[in-house]
């Protein structure tokens, strides 16, 4: 078998155990956020990760091993595809149970340093009761006020 024949064989393989490697490692980035859940898929991408590297080794020395041990080896085959296989099978598994299990709820954490207070609820003028003309009645108003003449406003003189 020629080196471009098995590179090309090997190739979605070997791109199959990168992509496990780098799932691998964005989970554990994330695993403070996500909990158990990024347990689980680490776990499975593990698992995935091993199965595959099982198949790659197989791929590889098979023809290796068939011309060195003869058909003997034929029969220990079977018995490594199966450890492949429930390797996969466990991490795809423990994939599936990464996603549905159930995540913790993000707990909000308040700052502890001096100063901080809970927030108050917004302030809410009471209601007034309509004036005898049927308006709301007159009441300080916000904001700047024209200054006020003494004795109530007479203003014709003195």
């Amino acid at each position: 078998m020629s080196f471009l024949n098995m590179l090309t064989n090997l190739l979605p393989t070997l791109i199959t155990a990168l992509l496990l490697v780098v799932g691998i490692v964005l989970i554990g980035m994330n695993r403070r956020h996500v909990g158990r859940a990024a347990t689980l898929g680490m776990s499975g991408c593990g698992l995935l990760l091993i199965g595959t590297l099982i198949n790659l080794v197989l791929s590889i020395l098979t023809q290796t091993l068939i011309e060195s041990y003869g058909s003997s080896m034929m029969a220990v085959l079977p018995f490594a595809y199966l450890i492949s296989s429930l390797f996969h099978l466990t991490g795809i598994g423990l994939l599936i149970w990464a996603v549905v299990a159930r995540r913790a709820a993000p707990q909000q954490q308040r700052p502890q340093g001096p100063g901080w207070q809970q927030p108050q609820q917004p302030y809410h003028q009471p209601y007034q009761q309509p004036g005898p003309q049927g308006g709301p009645q007159p009441g300080p108003q916000g904001g700047w006020q024209p200054p006020q003449p003494p004795h109530g406003g007479d203003q014709s003189g003195y």
